[in-house]
């Protein structure tokens, strides 16, 4: 993957995680502003519809209402006497014609109130008002319900019931504003974690790339080599034409060798990818361990004892796995076959088969050269070989133990190389022994 598409895709997932942050932070802002809007005015709302009700309410107002107008004479200014209003809650009542009647328990409210006007088109509903004093120098919010007075006495045709709601308003604008200053602040936040995001997003796909390209580069160099070798001993026959087939004999031997080994390496690059796409499918049945191990380990104790190798078999689980007998025989023939290649006469290769708790424990030793540290850390790395000289002789392209690691990890088990004092190496693998 180049770096313009790179960065290409990576512009394109910061974008797409920027806009549904700021989706996510709309929404919510959204949905807790309707919540703290419908809870600010509930318990407002509540008591209004309550008081609406409140005959005994309503009709202490009125009589106050018919006190103040029976007591005072026609020219006599009108004192402020007190009823049921309150401070933030006040009763209004109507007449028919829309008039305020009981302006006396108003008091200095009536100035403020004067403007308001009588709405018989929403009875027995919450309305949101705004009012302007006479002086225009204030402006109340209220909330309201109006409704038909129980009984039409001394005029009172309609109640209206007032709370104001400028404190309730300035809460909600401070809350609104907060919340505003706290969605921007964690958007940009978000900008971000989209941008650190995008780019752990982005990891594993240019890793993928990565393995990939060295996949395809690294296939194509080994394929090259046992092509050129088997076109050259093809061409050097043709050469040739009046020779007999066993005056060529040599180059149609070396045709034939690089042909077994290409075929095993186009095998081995077929089981990398498939288990890449996920198409290699095991079949685990339960298998008694000790009868497996015990046959495939006689071809290659008679290879050892014909190269003069100790093979010695440790034989110890004695009870049935779960696992795909093809899959695991694999991976022993991969190890034993490498501890073969890699040892000398009188070297010691062991093999070890036992239960360790819930696992099975395998474990294929040799007296033979030791692995570095470093070559440790890749060993189980797709083409990678300890000595590339010596794994031409002994026909390895460095996929053997790739395989293995993939066949162990598909078990949910573990592979690992250690030391073995005072000198070799030590593969060990460890299977759930229920699957």
């Amino acid at each position: 993957m180049n770096k313009e598409l790179s960065k290409k895709q990576r512009l394109k997932v910061f974008l797409i995680n920027v806009a549904a942050f700021a989706l996510i932070f709309t929404l919510l802002g959204i949905i807790v502003l309707e919540l703290f809007n419908q809870s600010a005015y509930q318990e407002t709302d509540i008591s209004l519809e309550q008081a609406a009700k409140d005959t005994r309410l309503i009709q202490a107002e009125i009589n106050a209402y018919q006190n103040n107008t029976m007591s005072l004479p026609p020219d006599a200014a009108m004192p402020k006497i007190p009823g049921t209003n309150r401070f933030n809650t006040q009763l209004i009542l109507w007449s028919e014609k829309g008039v305020i009647l009981n302006k006396q328990s108003l008091g200095g409210r009536f100035s403020q109130l004067a403007s308001l006007k009588l709405d018989t088109g929403h009875l027995n509903t919450i309305q949101s008002l705004t009012v302007t004093d006479q002086n225009e120098a204030e402006t109340l919010l209220f909330r309201s319900i109006t409704a038909v007075a129980p009984t039409n006495q001394s005029g009172v045709a309609y109640v209206q019931v007032l709370a104001n709601t400028n404190q309730i308003d300035n809460a909600m604008k401070n809350f609104q504003t907060i919340l505003v200053l706290s969605m921007v602040f964690f958007w940009i936040l978000s900008i971000g974690i989209s941008y650190y995001l995008s780019s752990l997003t982005m990891r594993p796909i240019l890793a993928s790339w990565k393995k990939q390209q060295e996949f395809v580069e690294n296939a194509s160099h080994e394929l090259r080599t046992p092509l050129t070798i088997i076109q050259n001993s093809l061409e050097r026959t043709f050469t040739k034409p009046n020779h007999t087939i066993i005056e060529e004999s040599e180059s149609i031997a070396q045709a034939l060798a690089e042909t077994r080994r290409l075929t095993g390496l186009t095998a081995d690059l077929l089981t990398i990818a498939r288990s890449d796409s996920n198409q290699q499918m095991l079949s685990k049945e339960p298998i008694a361990i000790a009868p497996f191990i015990q046959e495939l380990a006689k071809p290659f104790q008679e290879i050892a004892k014909m190269d003069s190798k100790h093979f010695v078999l440790e034989n110890l689980a004695l009870t049935t796995a779960v696992f795909d007998p093809k899959k695991i025989h694999q991976i022993l023939v991969i190890l034993l076959d490498n501890a073969l290649k890699y040892t000398s006469q009188g070297d010691k290769i062991t093999l070890l088969s036992e239960i360790s708790n819930k696992y099975w424990l395998l474990e294929v030793r040799n007296t033979g050269p030791s692995i570095s540290d470093e070559d440790k850390k890749h060993i189980f790395e797709r083409f990678y070989r300890e000595d590339r000289s010596r794994s031409k002789e002994t026909g390895g392209y460095g996929l053997g133990l790739a395989i293995a690691k993939q066949i162990v990890e598909e078990h949910k088990g573990q592979i690992s190389v250690r030391d073995l004092q005072p000198k070799g190496v030590i593969f060990q693998i460890r299977l759930p022994k229920e699957g």
